[in-house]
């Protein structure tokens, strides 16, 4: 694999968008892309680390940005928009994980500088930031450079003209060999110690200054016209909740300045390395669509959290879209790809969910409800953080009503469902004896009070949003009502089951729950009203047939494209924003026959306009199933390419970690056609024609599995593990440790 992306062309409008695809991350820190030797609104994102927002609650802090650079030569300034650019080219490594920048700059004084740097946030040592620059001064004359650690980043509030700083600065502090500063959120929640050295091996002068704006080392050095000249910038960023805080930032920078540049960055590519091993897929014939769903991927992985005190976010450690919350996203589209190749990042996304199970409770207590109810978004500590109103003009005199937080429920099924997935695929007994089935139990009986019993329908669900999201306030949504009565069935198999588990057993005991508690969750699944089918068509809610019709073309992406009469009554239409009823027939394979899958992804595509990124994998994956294998390719190259291209024109707010995620799944489910079925794993493959082969890595029941998928045959190899058995549409077969199995479909 050698990927690298490159981008040569700078305005301030492309530095934006350049900031989320350039960006940086290791799970802990990230680092958006702007080039570093320009002013930047963005500083650093901490993963876990959120403050009170007004309207959004909670979220995450636009944290003091490290990265930047400032150059003078002879007194003169040196950045992109001082003097003519001659030269602009920018690449994004994901081999390595890496970024590189390579400009010269016209200097007024006559000229040129060349600037050259390498930029990483280090994989192992979560807290580490490093960049090595390289300066070519057209020149002779000072060369003076400043490093600073600067304190003046906000948040971007509800409008671009409204900002807020979520931090104040404690301390600054000078050393012989760094500079150090120490913040705290404004709820005091978290602190924040930054430690920064600028080393060259050249002789110098270094002096460092504190205002306002932050805390900075200055070096100057003779030089002369034409001479190269090399500096690496160590910046370390701690928020653990240590007393010693400056101390140990100090030492881990010092650590990290000790082994040097060539040693810490063999450690960053050998930790990408491994992480290739596993995640990289290989597609032969199609370099277009591997090149896209590995890029799709490198930023997936970035974001893979360190520990459980936070999940993947909406737009991960990209940017300030949706401000950081945790919403369905990361259950239904990004979860899988992680408990197929990261199984323990994926226990560890789904223990934040057990961790923040008291705040379910206490929500649905607030809402009048039994049980656990997820919030729709939520940040650090589990609460609701769907802001009710936002304002949409600059005087707040207009508002926008907010009601996913009210009535989007099914994320309480949602959550149940991913843990569910996970103990299929992983087997892991243990995390389900400590966290899956608690959560499973409880939120069942958030449904069991959730629902009202009606005279001639049987249990209903009232004023909900599903998926679709464009129709609120509807009652019996096929979406809501299917997962609800998932949630309640498997919450009564697994008290079945730990019946003859003693660990399982004290769960339920644990929780109070009795044989008559299980059977009227089974009555209420029984019973819970499933709205009307015409010729086959499943209607998405109650009264859904009745609203206008109307088709878009199925290629197409957005609203923008409807007529102004029906954008603005979108929900007086059938139209759809993302996949719903499709969506649940996707997750809920097994509970449909295929021609009734087909007649309802024939009915609703064309009336879906896929404004939402979530919408496409969902859509794509049944395709595949059906063979509509070229809506299906057309969609997993949108979705491989939705950030690259600015499909959304919403790049810039941060990275589409979900739709990363449903490439991986596009492929996995969809093209490669794995599926579990009890406790074999079934491969069905239907591959775009173009794709002469594709070969993955996953795990699965704790064996590392190769898969193959060429035309007519698939190669299963289990590179370490026990035994487990694969089933084609040819038969099935039992491959162990060591051996390598060769199919036909």
């Amino acid at each position: 694999m050698k990927y690298r992306f490159n981008f040569g062309r700078y305005s301030p409008e492309d530095e934006a968008f350049y900031g989320t695809l350039l960006t940086l991350g290791n799970g802990y820190l990230g680092i958006r892309g702007e080039i570093e030797l320009e002013p930047s609104l963005y500083g650093t994102t901490i993963a876990g680390v959120y403050d009170y927002a007004p309207y959004f609650y909670r979220e995450i802090v636009n944290a003091p940005r490290v990265i930047g650079i400032q150059i003078f030569l002879n007194g003169e300034p040196v950045g992109i928009g001082t003097g003519g650019l001659r030269k602009y080219e920018r690449e994004l490594d994901i081999e390595d994980g890496i970024l590189r920048t390579d400009v010269e700059v016209e200097l007024q004084q006559g000229g040129v500088l060349g600037y050259e740097s390498l930029r990483m946030v280090h994989g192992r040592r979560k807290s580490l930031v490093v960049l090595r620059f390289k300066v070519k001064p057209g020149r002779s004359g000072t060369l003076t450079v400043i490093s600073p650690i600067k304190t003046d980043t906000m948040n971007p509030l509800y409008r671009e003209e409204v900002m807020a700083k979520h931090y104040r600065v404690r301390k600054y502090s000078i050393l012989e060999d760094a500079v150090y500063a120490e913040a705290e959120t404004i709820d005091g929640r978290y602190r924040i110690g930054i430690a920064s050295s600028l080393v060259t091996g050249l002789e110098h002068e270094r002096f460092a200054f504190k205002n306002t704006d932050g805390v900075a080392e200055v070096l100057t050095l003779d030089v002369e016209a034409g001479k190269e000249y090399e500096f690496v910038k160590y910046a370390v960023v701690e928020s653990v909740p240590a007393e010693d805080l400056e101390e140990r930032a100090l030492r881990n920078l010092r650590e990290a300045k000790t082994a040097g540049f060539e040693a810490l960055y063999r450690e960053h590519r050998d930790y990408w390395k491994e992480l290739w091993e596993v995640a990289g897929v290989r597609i032969e014939g199609d370099e277009e669509a591997e090149k896209g769903l590995l890029f799709s991927l490198f930023h997936l992985m970035q974001c893979m959290p360190i520990d459980s005190r936070i999940s993947l976010t909406a737009r991960g450690i990209h940017g300030f879209g949706y401000r950081g919350h945790v919403f369905w996203d990361t259950e239904i589209y990004a979860l899988p790809f992680f408990m197929a190749v990261f199984p323990e990042k994926a226990r560890e996304m789904l223990i934040y969910r057990y961790n923040n199970l008291d705040a379910a409770r206490e929500n649905a207590r607030a809402n009048g409800y039994n049980g656990a109810q997820f919030p729709w978004e939520s940040a650090d500590d589990g609460r609701e953080a769907t802001p009710s109103a936002i304002p949409v003009d600059i005087r707040g005199e207009k508002i926008m009503r907010i009601y996913t937080g009210e009535e989007e429920h099914h994320i309480t099924a949602d959550i149940a469902y991913a843990v569910e997935l996970y103990h299929k695929f992983t087997g892991d007994s243990e995390f389900m004896s400590r966290y899956g089935l608690e959560i499973i139990f409880e939120t069942a009986r958030f449904w069991a009070s959730r629902v009202k019993y009606e005279e001639g329908k049987g249990y209903v669900i009232k004023r909900v949003i599903g998926p679709d999201e464009y129709h609120e306030h509807v009652n019996n949504s096929f979406f809501t009502n299917l997962m609800a009565r998932y949630n309640l069935l498997l919450a009564a198999r697994y008290f079945e089951l730990s019946r003859e588990n003693e660990e399982w057993g004290h769960i339920a005991a644990k929780l109070g729950i009795t044989g008559e508690e299980v059977e009227k969750w089974k009555e209420i699944a029984e019973s819970i009203y499933i709205p009307r089918q015409e010729n086959g068509v499943w209607e998405e809610f109650e009264g859904y047939f009745e609203l206008l019709d109307y088709t878009v073309d199925p290629y197409g992406l957005g609203e923008e494209r409807l007529p102004p009469e029906i954008r603005e009554n979108i929900g007086k239409t059938r139209l759809v924003k993302q996949a719903d009823v499709v969506a649940l027939q996707y997750l809920l394979k097994e509970q449909f026959n295929m021609e009734d899958i087909r007649k309802n992804f024939d009915y609703y595509l064309p009336r879906t306009t896929h404004a939402s990124s979530l919408s496409m994998p969902a859509y794509a994956i049944t395709a595949s199933w059906l063979g509509y294998m070229d809506i299906a390719y057309d969609y997993f190259m949108k979705c491989a390419y939705i950030d690259l291209h600015n499909l959304y024109g919403n790049t810039r707010d941060g990275f589409h970690l979900a739709t990363a995620g449903g490439v991986w799944q596009i492929l996995f489910r969809g093209f490669c056609g794995v599926d579990i079925k009890d406790d074999t794993l079934e491969i069905r493959p239907n591959l775009p024609p173009e794709w002469k082969e594709v070969e993955l890595r996953f795990r699965f029941r704790g064996n590392l599995v190769d898969l193959k998928i060429g035309k007519g045959r698939v190669v299963v190899r289990v590179i370490e593990g026990e035994r487990f058995k694969i089933r084609t549409s040819n038969g099935v077969a039992e491959v162990k440790s060591g051996e390598t199995v060769v199919l036909e479909v």
